[in-house]
């Protein structure tokens, strides 16, 4: 893959999407939910599968491997033929889960892959990504599972400090390892200040409501979502440095 937009977005935006679809199947298995919030949950399932597609296109520019793309597409078809059928369901009812479980394990496969190519740390990222992205799903679809408006925002951010701290690790073992060749690392100081800066931020405005004890609204979600997307690809942006000095 190439220092393009398309190779650093491939890779956050395809975790985000895999590890939401995760959690909010999750959550449809097993939350206390009431017919009407079930089927604004799994309508939302549309959003991460959008963002799944959108993954899947930026990896034809990123030139990730062909059977790589395959099993996306193939995930992608199986995810939106069962939202756009559930689509045509008159009221509240929604699809049986065993409908999208097939789907769900494609794309489980395909982040699995997305995983073993950037190393331990990637779960770090899906954790970050999916978590504010599944909040955000879950808040426009009027939730009242309370609960998750404190556990998604705290593990999401745990998951972002992480993923911080897992690339700044991998940074300094590889300026160790290649000291012989005294590889020059300054210029990763300026994307670290903007990832520390993006999670600082988006950290805030995510905690916020939860501070304030006050109601979660979606703006405010897709602002933190925004940042932490933004981090995580600057994050993927040193990755690819790293591996280019390594090399």
């Amino acid at each position: 893959m190439t220092d393009l937009l398309p190779a650093r977005l491939f890779a956050p935006l395809a975790l985000t999407a895999i590890a939401a679809l995760g959690l909010l199947l999750w959550v449809l298995r097993n939350g206390d939910l009431c017919p009407g919030q079930r089927r604004r949950i799994s309508d939302g399932l549309l959003s991460a599968w959008a963002v799944f597609g959108l993954a899947l296109m930026l990896g034809v520019e990123a030139a990730v491997p062909t059977l790589l793309l395959w099993l996306g597409g193939a995930a992608l078809v199986a995810g939106l033929g069962a939202v756009l059928y559930q689509a045509r369901l008159q009221g509240k009812r929604s699809l049986p889960l065993s409908w999208h479980t097939p789907a769900l394990g494609l794309a489980g496969l395909y982040g699995l892959w997305i995983m073993f190519m950037m190393g331990p740390a990637a779960l770090l990222a899906a954790g970050a990504g999916g978590c504010v992205f599944a909040h955000l799903i879950m808040v426009r679809a009027k939730h009242r599972l309370q609960a998750f408006n404190t556990l998604l925002p705290l593990a999401g951010i745990a998951s972002a400090i992480g993923w911080l701290l897992a690339l700044l690790v991998q940074t300094l073992l590889a300026e160790s390892s290649a000291q012989a060749a005294q590889p020059d690392m300054s210029h990763l100081i300026v994307p670290f200040a903007q990832m520390s800066a993006a999670i600082l931020l988006g950290a805030i405005i995510w905690l916020l409501p939860l501070l304030r004890k006050e109601q979660t609204r979606p703006p405010v979600i897709a602002v933190a979502a925004l940042l932490i997307l933004g981090a995580l690809t600057t994050g993927q942006g040193i990755i690819w440095q790293l591996s280019v000095n390594i090399g």
